[in-house]
């Protein structure tokens, strides 16, 4: 198949038409000359006032001032006031809207697992390990890239997304797509605070709060402070039980932790968030300005949404009528919003991130330069039960079959990084336009794990001294903790020194060609560090990966089809930074054999993506409906996917003998693809009325069947076939709103605003191969939103619902032991009612 091929669909051929048909007359009227961007007229997307134009909103998404509608790519950008509106306030919320990118919605306290436009190949689920964290999205806070996004939407001018890969302007990560927070800038020219609270409940919990300040304050002419504040408050919805109900020995039933005697603890899914930013802005002439921020967010997220279904021997039981196939299809052990954790679950998570901007038109350029740094720890624990007595439950006394223990696992989670960023951009009006940059950012993390076992020291090690005569079985001796079984340390070191460019020609008025490249080097030093209790996966060592002169490319040639339509095909590059793995040769020492490691699978190399794209996008009907759709196809090349190591337990006097243990890392799988179709429109009926849909169709598979071994004598294999499915996206993802507004005689605003959500299936892993049964999926749904809006003065009102017909439809679970405790399945959040409240200083 040709790698610009896309398969022809109804769809398809229907935007065609659709686009052809609106563009005609506009085309026959074309002006001799392009609009201007600073003079297109900048209207709030969430104001209430009726209107019988769509607005224009410009953005920065290419490293320029422009309308989003003359961006020849497919970027959309909501406003500080969409935002609120929607009630979005954070990264999972505003993933969830968007029908080109799909999460699992897992609680807060875990890190997702995000894929755009189809690309991934991570289970979707929720995991306790960040090293199980595959993402395909870039995050930044203005111009700063971070891991992970979980700094809250507050004071934000807009929120700009990117799809397709963006690697020449935005470097390493941005495989897929990139989300940027922009936020707002002090303002020079007068005071100006806003304050916003919100109170709300879910069904099942209590009444939450979300309270956030702002203040903007000039201090001079040149030197404005701007300072926001925000709190939350969120109740939870989700009971944890402490103990499985079945088992009633009292020498095998759990007591409760933290309080022995407490069993049942009711909305034990909770957060706490406190964060804010504060920003000097130096503005000494009207062409230079210096801006100077901190921010900073701690967060606490206890607990997890989801409830237990029963194991397939209890609920068999229970129910001798019934035939179960799986944990899949039990029932809730409860009901729908209680889970078994014998142990609190929480993620306890502090953020900081300092800036310097400065700005410089220089009349034929604009200089921009950028240096930030970002600390990110992440400490919390989690249930262990089933995976710890898979471990440690063959040794006498500490078996869930035969004591009161379980496990639990810890992990502190760190990221620090830096970032320089300079930047020339050109300000000429001619044919030629051309942007430069240089950029250097480093990125250290340390991602630590242990599984504890209260008991391992007191009670395991006799045993295994007994049986064990030869060996010391003490923690001198053993290592780490006090009850620590197994505990990992795996820090890695991030470079990267890269330039980057861009060079715009317009042969005619309308026609637009644009070519860029990044050139950049790299080194990616790992140190793992693994430890257990036996000693059968403990290993070190250091493994270095670099490069030098990577380039990436990026080709494009964009049409101005009307003063206000655009048609463009890009040609976009992207990719993801590659590591290394803690892998080990397996030593028998009994038989006095060595199994070597693949070298293939003790590093694996970037992964990079190829996106080809056509589209158009603008106004259309005298500015009253607005378009953007697009084809694409994008070619995926050594896809970094999850693959492990099985180190065998060689003593043949051990219970263990010739069992395996998991080491787990990543590895380059097959190449694949990804195809697609998107289409978004809004529409305004009349001054009143406003609709708009977003649509989006996604197609993912493997091109290559590739079989890769962990060890040279070809065992331990893994093999991907052609055509298997990658999953974790549905086929279809629709949203669609319906908006009315209006001025009432007494000078009031009034909105109303419904807006519905259609998933479709989604499998839960990728299909390693298409002959076999393919992976769990999870079924489709829609759900309802509904809002309306009191605007007078300075007070702003809005009452909201969200999931209005309270669907509870799964999206994700949590592996916790089929057989042992079943399965932790995570839904979509019950129904919600809030009521916001805004009033405005100015």
């Amino acid at each position: 198949m040709s790698a610009t091929k896309i398969s022809a669909t109804p769809v398809a051929h229907a935007v065609a038409l659709l686009t052809l048909g609106l563009l005609a007359p506009a085309h026959a009227q074309l002006q001799a000359a392009e609009a201007n961007d600073e003079a297109l007229p900048i209207l709030s997307p969430g104001s209430k006032k009726p209107t019988d134009k769509l607005e224009t909103v410009v953005i920065t998404s290419s490293k320029r001032n422009q309308a989003a509608h003359k961006v020849p790519y497919n970027v959309s950008a909501l406003t500080q006031e969409q935002l609120r509106e929607a009630n979005i306030s954070d990264a999972k919320k505003l993933i969830a809207e968007n029908v080109s990118i799909n999460a699992p919605g897992n609680s807060a306290r875990f890190a997702d697992s995000v894929s755009v436009r189809g690309l991934n190949v991570s289970n979707v689920n929720a995991n306790n390990l960040e090293q199980f964290i595959r993402t395909t999205v870039a995050y930044y806070l203005d111009d700063t890239p971070l891991p992970h996004m979980g700094y809250r939407i507050k004071d934000v001018s807009r929120v700009e997304t990117l799809l397709g890969p963006q690697g020449t302007l935005y470097g390493a990560g941005s495989l897929g797509g990139t989300i940027r927070y922009i936020t707002n800038k002090p303002d020079t020219r007068g005071f100006d605070a806003r304050l916003n609270t919100s109170f709300y409940r879910t069904r099942h919990g209590a009444l939450s709060n979300d309270t956030d300040l702002m203040l903007n304050a000039p201090l001079s002419e040149q030197l404005a402070l701007r300072v926001s504040l925000a709190k939350l408050d969120e109740k939870g919805y989700t009971d944890r039980l402490a103990n499985r109900p079945w088992i009633t020995d009292p020498k095998l039933a759990w007591d409760g932790r933290p309080d022995a005697g407490t069993l049942l603890y009711p909305r034990d899914d909770w957060q706490r968030v406190k964060g804010g930013r504060v920003s000097l802005l130096f503005k000494p002439t009207a062409d230079l300005e210096l801006l100077l921020a901190h921010a900073e967010q701690s967060m606490l997220a206890h607990g997890s949404n989801g409830a237990n279904t029963l194991p397939v021997k209890v609920a068999q039981a229970q129910n001798p009528g019934a035939n179960y196939d799986s944990t899949w299809d039990t029932p809730f052990v409860v009901n729908d919003h209680t889970l078994i954790s014998r142990y609190p679950e929480y993620a306890d998570r502090d953020f900081k991130l300092d800036s310097l901007d400065l700005d410089w038109n220089l009349g034929f350029a604009r200089l921009h330069a950028s240096s930030s740094r970002f600390s990110d720890a992440r400490v919390g624990q989690g249930d262990y039960a089933a995976n710890g007595n898979s471990y440690y439950g063959w040794i006498t006394g500490l078996g869930l079959g035969d004591s009161k223990r379980s496990a639990f696992m810890s992990f502190d989670n760190r990221y620090r990084g830096h970032s320089h960023e300079l930047r020339l951009v050109s300000n000429g009006s001619g044919p030629w336009n051309w942007l430069l940059g240089l950029y250097r950012n480093g990125q250290d993390k340390n991602l630590r794990f242990s599984e504890w076992l209260p008991g391992l020291d007191a009670v395991g090690f006799p045993v295994l001294q007994s049986w064990y005569p030869a060996l010391t079985w003490t923690r001198a001796a053993v290592g780490g903790r006090v009850d620590e079984g197994y505990a990992e340390d795996m820090q890695s070191r991030y470079r990267e020194t890269a330039a980057y460019g861009e060079l715009s020609f317009k042969p005619t008025e309308r026609w637009t060609l644009t070519a860029g490249a990044r050139v950049f080097n790299y080194e990616d030093r790992a140190t793992p560090l693994v430890r257990d209790y036996i000693g059968s996966t403990s290993r070190g060592g250091e493994f270095t990966d670099s490069g030098k002169g990577k380039a990436y490319f990026k080709l494009n040639s964009a049409y101005q089809l009307s003063d206000d339509m655009l048609g463009y095909a890009t040609l976009s590059q992207g990719f993801r930074r590659g590591g290394s793995n803690g892998f080990r040769d397996d030593v028998d020492s009994f038989a006095g054999t060595v199994k070597a490691v693949n070298p293939q699978v003790q590093n694996y190399l970037p992964d990079t993506t190829t996106n080809f794209e056509l589209g158009v996008k603008g106004f259309a009907l005298e500015r009253r409906l607005q378009l953007q759709a697009d084809v694409y196809r994008i070619k995926w090349k050594n896809t970094q996917t999850d693959f492990s190591q099985s180190l065998e337990d060689h003593n043949p006097d051990s219970p263990n003998f010739g069992i395996g243990f998991p080491i787990n890392g990543t590895a380059n799988g097959p190449d694949a693809h990804t195809q697609g179709i998107e289409f978004a429109a809004r529409y305004l009926l009349n001054e009143h009325w406003q609709f708009s849909l977003n649509s989006a169709y996604t197609k993912a598979e493997w091109d290559q069947t590739k079989t890769l071994c962990a060890y040279v004598d070809g065992s331990g294999c893994t093999t991907w076939s052609a055509g298997g499915a990658l999953g974790g996206a549905p086929a279809w993802k629709h949203t669609a709103g319906l908006r009315y507004s209006r001025e009432l005689e007494n000078g009031m605003e009034f909105s109303a605003g419904l807006n519905a959500r259609r998933v479709g299936a989604v499998l839960s892993s990728r299909q390693d191969d298409p002959k076999q049964a393919a992976p769990h999926a999870y079924a489709a749904y829609t759900l309802l939103n509904a809002n309306l809006g009191l605007s007078w003065d300075h007070w702003d009102l809005s009452l909201w619902v969200q999931n209005l017909r309270d669907v509870r439809a799964i999206t994700s679970y949590q592996a916790v032991g089929d057989t042992q405790l079943g399965r932790r399945l995570i839904t979509t959040q019950p129904r919600t009612v809030g009521l916001n409240l805004s009033y405005s200083f100015k």
